[in-house]
């Protein structure tokens, strides 16, 4: 994503600042007061609930920014982001048509991480659709990591419920979800399948490989650039939601 986004200013002319801002409780000051910027792009500020205020500061500074995730409905706030909704959907799908019918969902289900409630949200509808029983008690928090990925997945196996899929909000999780199937000697696909989502790097050499949801990164940093330079320039900008693709691998059969 950065080195989509670095590419962008390029071709616009405009240098790229990168900064880790956990300290400061005014990014506004820092940057566009201080002339260091024309304006923000916000990548993977963490738990959205504790940098809401903060982007509700911005907003009413008028502060030109523009973020990376989630559509947020209720309030001004600009988001380029990928349609979370339907990747969740999409290739809960894809598993449903491989004859599975036992679904588990490890990730936060929350406002925490809008970008994992979406995909949960996406899951639950494909479900639905297609007459299977949406079971609160099999959606298992994690957040980001392949050791929450794994503590969830271990937290399924011991539950005892009845499942032949997993779905993971993101690739990580999965990963670690993968390791402790494979450590109760649960068989990747021929017992669950398992799918995630990112299409990170090492997705294509996990064993076996993971079915995923690819994001368009590329294109996700020429929109943030473009849509933040047309803010600078004081043209109304809207939230974007790029379409994600099913990236089919062996870790859900076919």
């Amino acid at each position: 994503m950065l080195g989509s986004i670095t590419r962008a200013c390029a071709q616009k002319g405009y240098d790229l600042l990168v900064s880790f801002q956990q300290a400061s409780n005014d990014w506004h000051a820092d940057f566009e007061d201080s002339n260091k910027a024309d304006g923000l792009i916000l990548l993977g500020y963490g738990d959205y609930v504790d940098f809401e205020e903060k982007l509700i500061q911005l907003s009413e500074q008028g502060t030109h920014f523009v973020r990376w995730g989630a559509e947020v409905q209720e309030l001004p706030i600009v988001s380029i982001g990928c349609d979370n909704f339907r990747g969740g959907q999409e290739i809960t799908e894809h598993v449903i048509k491989q004859g599975r019918k036992h679904f588990a969902f490890l990730g936060s289900a929350s406002s925490h991480a809008p970008e994992f409630y979406d995909r949960y949200k996406g899951h639950c509808q494909a479900l639905k659709d297609h007459g299977l029983v949406v079971n609160s008690k099999m959606q298992f928090n994690a957040l980001y990591t392949e050791e929450a990925g794994y503590k969830a997945a271990c937290e399924l196996i011991n539950s005892g419920e009845k499942f032949d899929a997993i779905c993971a909000a993101c690739d990580l999780i999965a990963i670690g979800a993968m390791r402790a199937l494979k450590e109760h000697n649960i068989t990747i696909p021929d017992q669950v399948a398992v799918v995630g989502f990112d299409d990170i790097a090492i997705a294509g050499f996990t064993f076996p490989p993971l079915t995923t949801v690819k994001q368009d990164t590329q294109l996700a940093g020429e929109l943030l650039v473009n849509t933040l330079l047309s803010s600078i320039s004081g043209h109304d900008i809207s939230t974007t939601l790029i379409e994600p693709s099913v990236i089919v691998r062996k870790s859900c059969g076919s």
